[in-house]
């Protein structure tokens, strides 16, 4: 089988990053760092195998390319899909439908 090598755009990087600040600060360090290690691992893995398994986003209308999104958690993940790259374009959280 194949793999999609998995990209992470600015916008999914600040999202990211913002979302760790979140957690240093409810969570403290320790507990956010695990969990921004695990979530992108857990991103990397899932995405790099199956992304073409996760449903069209919501939002996919709002693009000019096609737009998935995969749920991590409380967390959507949007991302497209170019040949064998995968871009992950957002990180948006808390996901309300996993309170």
């Amino acid at each position: 089988m194949t793999g999609y090598q998995v990209e992470f755009s600015e916008e999914a990087v600040a999202d990211f990053e913002s979302s760790f600040e979140w957690g240093c600060d409810n969570w403290g360090r320790e507990t956010a760092a695990k969990w921004y290690v695990e979530s992108r691992d857990s991103i990397n893995r899932l995405l790099g195998a199956f992304p073409l398994s996760q449903p069209i986003a919501p939002e996919n209308e709002e693009y000019d390319v096609e737009v998935r999104q995969m749920i991590l958690g409380r967390y959507r993940v949007l991302f497209n899909i170019d040949a064998s790259v995968v871009t992950v374009l957002h990180i948006r959280g808390p996901y309300p439908g996993n309170g």
